[in-house]
């Protein structure tokens, strides 16, 4: 693993050493030292990020599933840092630049000497990726990620999203769950989660909203046992917690899914220099299965449930936790109705 190997005083040695020095610049030799300083700029944010799964702010303890998380973010940064400092090379900075500009003269091109890979650096942070988990909402905006990366967002801004969240689910959702068979037997839960959240009962509204969303994955197993030829009853008895239900069971791979969106969900585990090594260009669409489609709910969300469950956190009535709950409720219900809309005859 290059995070066993690789030491501090290589990267060190890297950031200290100056490549070019020039005492009036012309264009290209600018471009030179763009591409020299954003690349060590990058490397030491890549450390920083590093320095922050060891000190683990705001968490005394890591789960087991959060400390291998841990060290998987750790070697994929370690990996990025590697790659950057084999950049950080007179001849390879030159090429890149020649050629971007001759790249420039043909079209209109946007590209700077160096543009850090800043969705792999997000999702292998420890705040985004540890503490928060929450690049599975679609609704989280890119200054927000950067600031949960840091460290530096009061997670209940996210909290400004609710209004729309609450229109969508409103307008769109619970009218629909009031027709259709699959969801007769949450309809009632739904209302009376969506009643608490306007009466400021937000406890009430929190625990609705987790037992409900479990009960729909639950009544979604039982539908795919047909099409995915499963052949089982997934009862309670067999499959006590859901991370058991999502994790154990050969679910076809039938879900047509983004790569991008796959990797805010997922956090990104290659750099965008690897996906382009692999693939010759980075891929558009990929096929998942339930459990990966549904990973967000074996992490913030599940640890929060237990906690509240078990009667350990009291203090579950804040904007933040609407945010993830509603948001939970939101993606399961998009899987719901892709798989209703799929085998549905």
């Amino acid at each position: 693993m290059i995070s066993h190997s690789l030491t501090i005083g290589e990267i060190i040695d890297k950031l200290k050493t100056k490549i070019f020095d020039f005492e009036s610049p012309t264009d290209i030799q600018n471009d030179y030292l763009e591409r020299e300083n954003g690349i060590k700029r990058t490397i030491d944010n890549c450390m920083m990020l590093m320095k922050e799964f060891a000190i683990t702010p705001g968490l005394d303890k890591l789960t087991k599933r959060q400390e291998l998380k841990t060290e998987k973010c750790i070697e994929n940064l370690s990996r990025y840092v590697k790659q950057l400092m084999e950049e950080l090379d007179e001849d390879k900075i030159k090429i890149y630049c020649d050629n971007l500009k001759k790249e420039k003269q043909f079209s209109i091109s946007p590209n700077r000497p160096f543009e850090p890979d800043l969705t792999f650096m997000l999702s292998n942070s420890f705040h985004i990726a540890i503490r928060t988990e929450i690049l599975w909402s679609r609704r989280v905006t890119v200054l927000q990620a950067i600031q949960i990366s840091k460290g530096e967002l009061d997670l209940n801004d996210l909290g400004k999203h609710l209004p729309d969240l609450l229109k969508e689910i409103k307008t769109k959702i619970i009218p629909n769950v009031k027709h259709h068979e699959f969801y007769l037997s949450f309809a009632d839960s739904i209302n009376e989660a969506v009643k608490c959240y306007d009466k400021k009962l937000f406890r009430g509204c929190n625990l609705i909203l987790i037992t409900t969303i479990e009960g729909m994955v639950r009544q979604l197993a039982n539908f795919l046992s047909i099409p995915h030829e499963l052949g089982e009853n997934f009862s309670e008895d067999k499959y006590m917690s859901l991370n058991r239900l999502l994790r154990d069971v050969t679910w076809k791979k039938d879900i047509i899914i983004d790569e991008t969106r796959l990797s805010l969900m997922l956090g990104k585990n290659k750099t965008l220099k690897e996906y382009r090594s692999e693939f010759g260009i980075d891929r558009e669409n990929v096929l998942i299965d339930l459990d990966t489609r549904l990973d967000f709910l074996k992490g913030r969300f599940k640890d929060d449930r237990d906690l509240i469950l078990h009667g350990s956190y009291q203090e579950y009535n804040k904007k933040w936790n609407l945010y993830l709950n509603f948001s939970a409720f939101e993606e399961t219900y998009e899987v719901c109705e892709y798989y209703l809309k799929k085998y549905s005859s």
